[in-house]
């Protein structure tokens, strides 16, 4: 009897440690606006202390996060250029960055078309790495940048998989 209330107390102890770590995504939100949708970690918001450039002639879509971790997301208009010619812009983005030191090229599929994903190999000043994904679909360029104080991808790929353009 005293080995049963032993293993009870264990258990107990066991399951309430383990309900004081946060998951992130326990529960989701869905972005959907500008013709976009995703679905991003429940604890994060658009209410954020950290400052996410974005590339030149973009339209800024959403910027969502936490102090420690960030997604922003921009478009830029190609309706004049061809989808090689948008995909050499974002061939030359990658060129750009892998010439700036950052790690190699990773492709990946969001919304059905392939996306290119660079990120840096050192953080930044403030202890930040960051990623940049674009990809191109119905004639607009799709621009993702994600900053976060780990080097791990896979929130930013997590949330790539859910992405949908209506």
């Amino acid at each position: 009897m005293k080995s049963l209330i032993y293993i009870l107390i264990v258990v107990s102890l066991v399951v309430a440690i383990s309900g004081c770590t946060s998951d992130e995504w326990a529960t989701n939100k869905t972005y959907s606006a500008n013709g976009v949708t995703f679905t991003y970690p429940g604890t994060w918001s658009s209410d954020l202390n950290k400052t996410i450039t974005m590339p030149a002639g973009s339209a800024s879509q959403a910027i969502l996060g936490t102090n420690d971790q960030a997604f922003a997301l921009s478009t830029v208009n190609g309706q004049n250029l061809t989808n090689d010619q948008l995909q050499q812009v974002i061939n030359n983005v990658v060129t750009d960055f892998k010439n700036q030191g950052y790690g190699s090229e990773k492709n990946m599929t969001v919304d059905g078309v392939t996306a290119t994903m660079i990120t840096s190999q050192k953080a930044d000043s403030d202890g930040f790495y960051t990623s940049y994904v674009a990809w191109a679909k119905n004639n607009t360029i799709y621009y993702v940048t994600y900053v976060s104080k780990s080097n791990s991808t896979d929130t930013l790929e997590r949330i790539l998989t859910t992405f949908k353009t209506t």
